[in-house]
């Protein structure tokens, strides 16, 4: 009768580590992914914060193609490993009008000529961080358009296709009750933060986040 029971024993160890494989598969991923998701959430509202404060701040006229300002933006984002010219981050900053035939008339341009009337326009672009991580979701100026101080002239935002905003933002505005009237900006900041400190998780979502705000 002992030899029986010493023999289910060790039947019952072996059994137990077979179990223990088997939800070590389901567990151990599910726990990284927690971990991953949680990490994630955390990027996510460190890109959404960072990009309403610098929006609001390029909103009340900070000029961010200045170096000691765009250093400010570097302060904000502490701990994400951008840089005013590359690491792990990219912000882009944007001043958008409505092309009203005001517009053409003062740049003295007849309406066929002004081939961007009715048409949301990018009139100002400053980059700050690692530009090739991903650009703006809303279109990107031809670079020989933009000065040094980030500002597209009349003459290129009425007529140069390029400055014209591309994606989903006059929806967007038009769905939160934001109308643009003649002579009105509307200031649009966007960060993206890469994420490689969970990149080895091989998730979704594990590239990078995205955080907007539009003033």
């Amino acid at each position: 009768m002992r030899r029986v029971n010493l023999n289910r024993k060790r039947n019952e160890k072996g059994n137990a580590l077979i179990e223990l494989a088997v939800v070590s598969i389901v567990i151990i991923p599910l726990f990284f992914g927690m971990v991953g998701i949680g990490i994630n959430l955390g990027h996510m509202n460190q890109a959404v914060q960072i990009s309403r404060d610098v929006g609001h701040m390029y909103a009340k006229g900070v000029d961010f193609s200045q170096a000691g300002n765009q250093n400010i933006v570097i302060d904000l984002a502490t701990g994400t490993g951008i840089t005013t010219t590359g690491g792990n981050g990219v912000v882009t900053l944007s001043q958008v009008i409505q092309v009203y035939q005001a517009d053409c008339n003062a740049a003295g341009y007849s309406s066929s000529q002004c081939t961007n009337l009715g048409q949301l326009v990018f009139i100002n672009r400053i980059v700050i961080g690692n530009s090739g991580l991903r650009a703006s979701n809303y279109g990107t100026p031809t670079s020989s358009i933009v000065n040094s101080s980030g500002n597209i002239a009349a003459a290129d935002y009425l007529t140069n296709s390029s400055a014209v905003v591309t994606g989903t933002l006059s929806s967007e505005m038009t769905s939160a009750g934001f109308t643009l009237s003649d002579g009105a900006i509307a200031y649009l900041s966007e960060l993206y933060l890469s994420t490689p400190d969970i990149s080895y998780l091989g998730t979704v979502g594990s590239g990078g986040v995205y955080g907007k705000a539009v003033f």
